[in-house]
């Protein structure tokens, strides 16, 4: 059954896009959900239930109850959340690793070997029946794409399925990511030391890939990561214990980006910094305590895919990727002997278990599924508001969204269809509503520039100067574009 619900986190997760969206997110997530409580109920009712070890559990329990804190404390609990759980099903994968019989590692690791089978033919699809030059499979881009060779092109390799391990190198070099290749030669160079042919092999390809690297730094792409990495470094300063949440980066962007650049990204391409700032300093570092524990010993083809993709990382974002972080665990894990301990159940405490464990589940997919219905009715009043213009069916449905979550993309949008409808004949009343809902986004997200300029304009239409102008010098000390008369 542990080797089910990793199987839905690793493999299916990275033909649904890497479960990037929402909707595959938390059609996984659910899923999960469901199979570790069916694995758990089944323990309780045989009366054993098997227990990673407990250092191993006191420090994944901490990673997940700082980043709780990290999400909901922060400025952006609404993004923040989502991304959350995304980090908690990867330490949940730790743990459930550490407890997984040989066999079902075995299992596990056959589901993976299809996965990456499939990924190689989709590519391959993509290069010569698409003509795409830098295919990216089911990956959200070929940056994307690479990290996951990474983890799966060593695993090929010591099942000796060269066929495939072609394939994927092969795939590794249409991504065109240096950044890639060097992590890959620094992981041989780490782990193969004993070896002189991969030590030649690793060598040789760091070198080719520094050579390249040193040619492009006066390259766009290398000057606007030097300015993310220096935004990120500003985020994390700035909240140096818990970090604006994870998953926030990009909102958090325009508030530290130096001014006069346009530095619009999702990652911070660069896996430490980005996680610093997101979730704090002592996140961060007791993460890579933790990983340096796991990687010390273990399979070494399963070591020299997670090592790889860490170096991968120092310039890139394949571990921002949900599918990949999770495989990224259950790698890292594998090095983890499976524990022989665990807890009796008394006869007494199992059904009553049972009951509490269907409860916590329940609630915690009710979440996960609000959520997803909530983005699934504010995508419906967007699809409207692009086709029909603002219209109150758009709104009805945006009430419906906010009713289910609070986001500040619904508030804006509603204030945003509000102010248009109170410019209509008829409309004046809708002025007061505009202004409401526009507030309640800049409290949910204070770093959106545009929702303060609109919030400026409502002000503006109710003839209320002194208030636009106190929405400016809000909105200044979140987004520093603001700043003036």
């Amino acid at each position: 059954m542990l080797a089910i619900v990793l199987g839905l986190l690793t493999v299916l997760g990275l033909l649904l896009n890497g479960s990037w969206d929402l909707w595959a997110q938390s059609l996984l997530f659910l899923a999960v959900l469901g199979a570790a409580a069916l694995w758990l109920c089944g323990r309780l009712l045989a009366g054993f239930v098997p227990l990673p070890p407990g250092r191993l559990l006191a420090w994944t329990a901490g990673l997940a109850a700082w980043g709780g804190v990290s999400a909901y404390a922060g400025p952006l609990p609404a993004y923040a959340a989502p991304a959350w759980h995304v980090w908690l099903a990867a330490l949940g994968a730790i743990l459930a690793v550490s407890v997984m019989p040989e066999g079902q590692r075995r299992l596990l690791d056959r589901g993976i070997r299809a996965a990456a089978w499939f990924l190689a033919a989709v590519a391959v699809y993509q290069r010569f029946g698409l003509g795409m030059e830098r295919p990216c499979a089911s990956l959200l881009n070929p940056n994307a794409f690479a990290g996951a060779i990474l983890l799966l092109l060593p695993l090929a390799v010591d099942q000796k399925d060269w066929l495939l391990a072609g394939g994927l190198l092969l795939c590794l070099s249409w991504t065109r990511s240096v950044g890639a290749w060097l992590g890959l030669a620094a992981a041989l160079l780490l782990l193969r030391r004993r070896s002189a042919l991969w030590t030649a092999v690793g060598a040789g390809t760091g070198c080719v890939c520094l050579a390249v690297i040193f040619a492009k730094l006066d390259a766009p792409d290398a000057l606007n990561r030097w300015h993310w990495w220096l935004a990120a470094a500003r985020m994390g300063w700035a909240r140096p214990w818990f970090g604006f949440g994870p998953g926030t980066y990009a909102y958090v962007l325009p508030a530290y980006a130096a001014t006069g650049r346009p530095l619009g990204t999702l990652f911070a391409h660069q896996h430490f910094l980005e996680t610093a700032a997101e979730m704090g300093l002592p996140y961060l570092l007791a993460w890579l305590t933790g990983l340096f524990f796991l990687l010390r010993r273990g399979p070494t083809a399963k070591r020299v895919g997670a090592v790889a993709v860490l170096v991968q990382s120092l310039w890139d974002y394949a571990l921002s990727i949900p599918a990949i972080l999770w495989l990224f665990c259950c790698q890292a894990a594998s090095s983890i002997q499976e524990s022989g301990h665990g807890a009796n159940i008394p006869a007494r405490w199992r059904l009553p278990g049972c009951v509490l464990v269907l409860a916590v589940t329940w609630g915690a997919g009710t979440a996960v599924w609000q959520r997803w219905q909530a983005e699934r009715l504010r995508v419906e009043a967007e699809g409207i508001l692009r086709s029909a213009g603002p219209s109150p069916s758009a709104l009805d449905f945006l009430e419906r969204s906010a009713r289910l979550c609070g986001h500040p993309e619904t508030a804006r949008l509603s204030g945003q269809i509000e102010a248009a409808l109170a410019r209509q004949p008829g409309g004046k009343g809708r002025i007061l509503a505009a202004a409401a809902d526009l507030e309640r986004a800049v409290a949910q997200n204070p770093y959106r520039a545009s929702t303060w300029t609109m919030l400026e304009t409502v002000y503006r239409q109710m003839g209320r100067g002194d208030l636009a102008r106190a929405a400016r010098r809000r909105g200044a000390a979140s987004c520093p574009g603001l700043r003036g008369p």
